[in-house]
């Protein structure tokens, strides 16, 4: 069921950042609604849900900007996996891990997506620039939002988990 309900929210989600998010820049950045979704759900769920969010995040992402189509899904697929091997999933919630989380995470997936989008030759700003200009406000943005969106999305978790009967 979490799977079919991350396509509509997501979908939301990367339209916000082509749209309303590109007003609230800050340099280059601004927040990235995509990434916090998936990181919220990696530290939510297990691995294999975390990808299908990661990937289908990445696409919808990727279908409305200029980058090539999965380059946005390789970057968040590799903060899941991050996430995943580096924090036990009753550290996840804490109020310290999530913050973290948004600062290295977004670091991560900026650099996988400067590198691809290198690699294919749609941009020529030297990694470093592109660091300083735009990821470090992203980064600023994220670690401000994550803690709020991450309580919304355990809401949204909580209820998408099946219910086990009472036995009465």
């Amino acid at each position: 069921m979490s799977y079919f309900f991350s396509i509509p929210i997501l979908a939301l989600a990367a339209v916000l950042n082509a749209t309303v998010m590109a007003e609230l820049r800050l340099g280059g950045g601004a927040p990235d609604l995509v990434f916090l979704l998936v990181v919220c759900w990696a530290l939510l769920s297990d691995l294999q849900g975390a990808l299908v969010w990661a990937t289908v995040g990445g696409v919808m992402q990727d279908l409305l900007s200029v980058a090539p189509l999965g380059a946005s899904s390789l970057g968040l697929v590799f903060v899941v996996f991050a996430v995943d091997s580096l924090f036990a999933p009753d550290d996840r919630v804490s109020l310290v891990v999530p913050p973290v989380v948004a600062v290295a995470g977004t670091v991560l997936y900026h650099v996988v997506l400067l590198l691809v989008l290198r690699v294919f030759g749609e941009i020529a700003v030297p990694v470093g620039q592109g660091l300083f200009y735009v990821t470090l406000p992203t980064m600023i943005y994220n670690t401000l939002l994550i803690l709020p969106m991450l309580r919304v999305m355990a809401v949204i978790y909580r209820g998408l988990q099946p219910q086990r009967p009472r036995v009465e």
